[in-house]
C-alpha cells in the first residue's frame, strides 16, 4: 500500500480531536496517555489505523448498485 499521508482520507486534526474529546471524556490528559501507552500498544495502533485505512479504501473503491446499472 502506498504511504498513508498521500491518500489520507480522515486529516490528522479530525483524528486527534476524537482521540483528545475521548480521554477528556475519561479523565485522562493526553500528556498521562502519552506517557502510560509502550511501544507494543503503539504499535498495535498503528496497525489498527492502517487496516482501517486499507478498509476505507477498499470501500469508497467499490462500486454503487447505482453505478453498476446500465441505464437502457
Amino acid at each position: 500500500m502506498s504511504n498513508s499521508s498521500d491518500n489520507q482520507i480522515i486529516p490528522n486534526s479530525v483524528i486527534d480531536l476524537l482521540v483528545s474529546d475521548i480521554l477528556r471524556k475519561n479523565g485522562i490528559s493526553i500528556d498521562q496517555a502519552k506517557g502510560k501507552i509502550s511501544d507494543e500498544q503503539k504499535q498495535m495502533l498503528k496497525d489498527l489505523v492502517k487496516d482501517l485505512s486499507q478498509q476505507v479504501d477498499s470501500f469508497v473503491k467499490k462500486p454503487t448498485k447505482e453505478q453498476e446499472i446500465d441505464p437502457l
